[in-house]
C-alpha cells in the first residue's frame, strides 16, 4: 500500500509546485468554456447527455473505419461559415480583416499548413495530421441573397455572450457553422457544444473578441482558439477528457476517445512544456485540444474522429458539405460586386472633429465614391486613400453619408445612409437651470440625450420634483442589477473659465429587502464624448440614499428626502469649448433614483458668474446651498444680474445672525461655517428681488 501511496503523494507535491510556477502564465489567457457550456446544455435538454454517451461506441467505431482507410480517405470537406459580430459599438465590433485573418489561421491549422509544424516534438511528428477540412465564408444567406458571410448586430447581450445572445440570430446549422464574436464569451476565451440532435437554435461557437485571429484585438498567442473550439464542434474532447480541470491526478484514468493522444493530466492554462510526461508517457502538449497555448497539431486519430462527425446525421453535420449546400451557400461563387456598406467609429461629433469611415462592401471593389452629405465628395480608385477615409465636418447639423462602390462588372450604392450628428458649439446656455418642467429649460429643448445600455432608462417623472412638479428618474425598482443608463448633455462652452460649477439635487432609497450599492456618477468629457472623467461618485452603501427604505416604489414625499451636490471643475484640461456633461446610473438592484434642479454656470478669475447679466432674468436670480442639511458648514451659491447684493442669515425666530455684502454684477460663491444646530433662514436681496432659503443644521 505504501508503494502505491508514495507516487500519489509525490504527484500531489509536484502539482502544487507546478500550479504555483505557472500562475503568471495563466493570468495572461483564459481557458475554454466548453465543459461548463456542455453541462448547461445537458441540463436544459434532458436526454442529450444519455444519448451522447450511448452513441460513443458508434463514434469510435466510425472513427476506426476512417483510420482503416488510410490514404484512401482524402476527400476534402468544405464547411460554409457565417460570423455574427454582436457588439455595442466597442472594440468587440472587430474588423472584416480580423475575421479573415482568423479564417486563414483556422484553415492553415486544419490543413497542417501552419509554419510552426517544424517545432512539433519528435514523439508526435509521425501522427500530426492534415484534417482535409476547409472552412469558407458563405456568400449567400439562407434566403439565397448575396452576403459577405459576416453579420453585425448591435446589442448589449454582447456582454453576456450566452444562449440568449445566440438567439438574436442563428442561421440553419445544416447549412452553416455559426461563429459568434462578442465582448464576453460566458467568462471564457470561447465555447461550443458537442454535436447533438437537441438545441439546433443555439448551435455554434462563441468567441471573446480578443481570441479571434492574430491582428486587431487578437494576437498570435491567442489566435488558435477558433481551431480549438472547432475541434469541440466536431466532437473532440480535451486531451485529458471532457472536463475543465486539467492537471488533476485522476485525469490519468480518463480517455478522450482517441488512441494516439496519450493519457495525460492536461496542461494548466498557458503552461507549455512539450517534454512533459504525466501519466507514464509523453504528453501531447502541442495538441490543439490542450490548454498549453503552444498548440501545433491535431493527430491522425483526432482527424478520424472529426471526419466521422462530419459523416454523421447528429446535428446535421453531414449536410454541411454536400454539393447542394455548397451551391446554396455560394462558397465557390465568383466574387461579384454585390453590396455597398460601411461602418463609422462615431455617430456624434463636435464641429471640426474627424470620423473614420471603413468600407465593408463586397465583393471585388476597385473604386469608391463617398458623399459625406456636407457638399464634400471623395472619389477614386486608390485603396489607401479612398477605401477607408477620414472626414471632418466643419458645421453643425445632421449629415447623411452614402457610399458608391464599383468594379469592372458594375456600380452599387449603399441603400440606407449613415447619419452623422455634428453638435454646435456652446449650445447649452452659459447659465443653465433646469427643473424639467414642461416647455422650460434645456431638457424640453432637446439638448440632453438618453442612452440606455440595458434596463430602465432615464425618463421624466410627471408628479415628483424638488421645486416643481417634475424630475428626471430611473424606475430602478424594475431593474435586477447591472443595468446602466446615461443622460448626456449637448455642448457647453467652458473655454476661458476659471471654474465651472455643476449643481443638482438627487434622491434615492433602498428596498426593504436590504441595502445595495447602486451608483450615480457625474461625469464630464473634454473631447466631445469620446472619453469621460468621473467627477462625483454617489454610492448606495455610502451617500446615495437620501430617504428611508421603501418596500414598494420610492417617490420622494418632500424636500427632506432629497440631497444636493455642487461640483467644482477647475482643472484647465476640462475648461474647453466642447465640454459635455453626463449623469450615469448603474443599478445594483435598489429602488428608484431621481435628479432635479440642474444648475450649471462658470466663473471668471474674480469669481463673477460669466454671462449672468445676459441670462434669462428668471434664471439669473437664485440662491442655493449644499449640503443641506449639514453639520454646520454650507457652500452658498448666490446669483443675481444687477449691482451689489446682500446675503442675510437669521435664526428660526428671525433674529439676525450674519450679514454679508456681495459686491459687483453677477453671482458669488460663499462659505458659511460654524452654524449651530437647528433651523436657519438665508436671504438674498438684490435689485428689488428677494429669495429665502431654509438651512438645516444637524447635531454633530
Amino acid at each position: 500500500m505504501m508503494k502505491l501511496q508514495f507516487p500519489l503523494a509525490c504527484l500531489a507535491a509536484f502539482l502544487f509546485w507546478m500550479a504555483s510556477d505557472i500562475t503568471a502564465h495563466a493570468q495572461d489567457v483564459w481557458p475554454c468554456g466548453q465543459p461548463e457550456a456542455q453541462a448547461a446544455f445537458d441540463a436544459a435538454h434532458p436526454g442529450a447527455r444519455e444519448a451522447r454517451e450511448a452513441q460513443e461506441a458508434e463514434v469510435r467505431l466510425a472513427a476506426q473505419e476512417f483510420l482503416s482507410r488510410g490514404r484512401q480517405d482524402h476527400e476534402l470537406y468544405v464547411i460554409p461559415v457565417v460570423f455574427h459580430v454582436i457588439h455595442d459599438n466597442g472594440p468587440e465590433n472587430i474588423s472584416t480583416v480580423q475575421i479573415q485573418d482568423a479564417m486563414d489561421i483556422l484553415n492553415r491549422d486544419f490543413r497542417k499548413l501552419n509554419p510552426d509544424t517544424f517545432q512539433i516534438v519528435a514523439g508526435f511528428v509521425d501522427v500530426a495530421a492534415d484534417i482535409d477540412v476547409e472552412f469558407r465564408l458563405a456568400k449567400r444567406d439562407p434566403q439565397g441573397n448575396c452576403h459577405s458571410g459576416i453579420n453585425r448586430i448591435e446589442s448589449d447581450l454582447t456582454y453576456a455572450g450566452d444562449n440568449e445572445m445566440k438567439q438574436l440570430i442563428n442561421w440553419p446549422r445544416e447549412s452553416y457553422l455559426n461563429v459568434y464574436v462578442a465582448a464576453e464569451a460566458g467568462g471564457a476565451a470561447g465555447y461550443t457544444n458537442y454535436p447533438s440532435n437537441w438545441g439546433a437554435g443555439t448551435d455554434g461557437i462563441v468567441l471573446k473578441h480578443e481570441y479571434v485571429g492574430s491582428i486587431g484585438t487578437g494576437n498570435p498567442y491567442r489566435s488558435r482558439t477558433l481551431t480549438h473550439e472547432c475541434g469541440h464542434w466536431l466532437n473532440l474532447p480535451h486531451t485529458w477528457g471532457s472536463s475543465n480541470n486539467p492537471n488533476q491526478p485522476d485525469n490519468c484514468d480518463v480517455d478522450d476517445g482517441v488512441e494516439d493522444t496519450p493519457l495525460c493530466l492536461g496542461s494548466p492554462v498557458g503552461f507549455c512544456d512539450p517534454e512533459r510526461t504525466t501519466c507514464g508517457s509523453l504528453d501531447n502538449v502541442q495538441n490543439y485540444m490542450e490548454y498549453s497555448y503552444c498548440s501545433r497539431m491535431y493527430t491522425t486519430g483526432q482527424r478520424a474522429r472529426m471526419r466521422a462527425a462530419l459523416n454523421s446525421s447528429t446535428a446535421d453535420r453531414n449536410q454541411l458539405w454536400t454539393p447542394q449546400n455548397l451551391e446554396d451557400t455560394g462558397v465557390f461563387e465568383e466574387e461579384l460586386l454585390c453590396k455597398a456598406e460601411f461602418t463609422v467609429d462615431r455617430f456624434e461629433v463636435c464641429i471640426g472633429e474627424e470620423v473614420q469611415f471603413t468600407d465593408q462592401s463586397f465583393f471585388g471593389v476597385t473604386g469608391w465614391s463617398w458623399d459625406f452629405g456636407d457638399g464634400t465628395v471623395l472619389a477614386g480608385e486608390v485603396d489607401t486613400v479612398h477605401q477607408n477615409p477620414v472626414h471632418a465636418f466643419n458645421e453643425a447639423g445632421e449629415f447623411d453619408v452614402y457610399l458608391t462602390v464599383s468594379n469592372a462588372t458594375g456600380v452599387v450604392t449603399s441603400q440606407s445612409p449613415v447619419t452623422i450628428s455634428v453638435l454646435g458649439e456652446g449650445v447649452l446656455p452659459a447659465v443653465l437651470e433646469d427643473s424639467f418642467e414642461p416647455e422650460e429649460g434645456t431638457w424640453s429643448e432637446g439638448l440632453w440625450s438618453v442612452e440606455t445600455l440595458s434596463g430602465q432608462p432615464w425618463q421624466i417623472r410627471q408628479t415628483t420634483g424638488y421645486t416643481g412638479s417634475r424630475s428626471l428618474f430611473v424606475r430602478n425598482r424594475q431593474n435586477v442589477g447591472g443595468e446602466i443608463t446615461r443622460v448626456t448633455s449637448s455642448i457647453y462652452d467652458a473655454g476661458g473659465l476659471a471654474a465651472l460649477y455643476i449643481g443638482y439635487k438627487y434622491a434615492f432609497s433602498h428596498r426593504t429587502t436590504g441595502e445595495t450599492d447602486d451608483r450615480l456618477k457625474l461625469q464630464v468629457s473634454k473631447d466631445c464624448g469620446q472619453s469621460w472623467n468621473t467627477r462625483q461618485f454617489h454610492r448606495g452603501l455610502i451617500d446615495l440614499a437620501t430617504a428611508p427604505d421603501h418596500g414598494g416604489n420610492f417617490y420622494p414625499s418632500g424636500t427632506d428626502e432629497w440631497a444636493g451636490h455642487i461640483e467644482e471643475v477647475d482643472n484647465p484640461i476640462y475648461l474647453v469649448p466642447n465640454l459635455r456633461i453626463r449623469f450615469e446610473f448603474e443599478s445594483k438592484g435598489g429602488n428608484n433614483v431621481f435628479l432635479d434642479d440642474l444648475n450649471i454656470y462658470g466663473v471668471d478669475t474674480l469669481g463673477n458668474v460669466v454671462n449672468l447679466a445676459e441670462a434669462d432674468p428668471e434664471l439669473a436670480f437664485g440662491l442655493n446651498a449644499f449640503p443641506n442639511p449639514s453639520e454646520g458648514h454650507f457652500t452658498v451659491d448666490a446669483r443675481w444680474a444687477g449691482q451689489d447684493a446682500v446675503l442675510i442669515l437669521r435664526d428660526a425666530a428671525g433674529r439676525l445672525e450674519r450679514q454679508m455684502l456681495l459686491r459687483g454684477e453677477g453671482g458669488r460663491r460663499a462659505r458659511l461655517e460654524g452654524l449651530t444646530p437647528g433651523v436657519h433662514l438665508l436671504e438674498l436681496t438684490a435689485d428689488g428681488r428677494r429669495e429665502v432659503l431654509r438651512l438645516v443644521v444637524t447635531g454633530r
